[in-house]
């Protein structure tokens, strides 16, 4: 009986060693993308925002597109109300914008050139309210 509980403590010391050793290789390789609201006036040019219109409200989120490499970057649309225009600017100097709003439109991926701190915009006009919508955001690529 001593030997069949040493047996089952080793057994259960190695599956946790093992665990514990994917679980640190994971982290190492896992991209990080973290998005946080831009405070009004920072950045150049200066970070502003108008988030509703009529019944219209903008809001956008961005994750990490790829567990190896995180300058790949997978932006998504999480605004209210009918989109007539989309424009996004990830920040790095590009941008992508069209009246045709497709999947690819609402949910772009971007590969940034470096991993480093970034501010992007996304713009909309929306069926229902004649001015812009549009908000900052932070993203940081490490």
């Amino acid at each position: 009986m001593k030997n069949n509980r040493k047996s089952i403590w080793k057994i259960t010391v190695s599956v946790f060693t093992v665990l514990m050793i994917l679980a640190l290789l994971s982290q190492g390789v896992c991209a990080k993308c973290v998005v946080t609201k831009t405070p009004l006036g920072a950045g150049t040019p200066p970070a502003t925002e108008r988030l509703t219109g009529g019944n219209n409200r903008i809001d956008y989120t961005a994750v990490a597109a790829s567990n190896t490499d995180p300058r790949i970057v997978r932006f998504k649309d999480l605004s209210k109300g009918t989109e007539t225009y989309i424009r996004w600017d990830f920040g790095d100097g590009t941008s992508k914008s069209g009246t045709k709003i497709t999947s690819s439109l609402k949910y772009p991926v971007h590969k940034y050139s470096k991993t480093g701190f970034y501010i992007s915009c996304m713009t909309i006009k929306c069926k229902g309210y004649n001015g812009k919508l549009w908000v900052h955001k932070n993203i940081v690529i490490s």
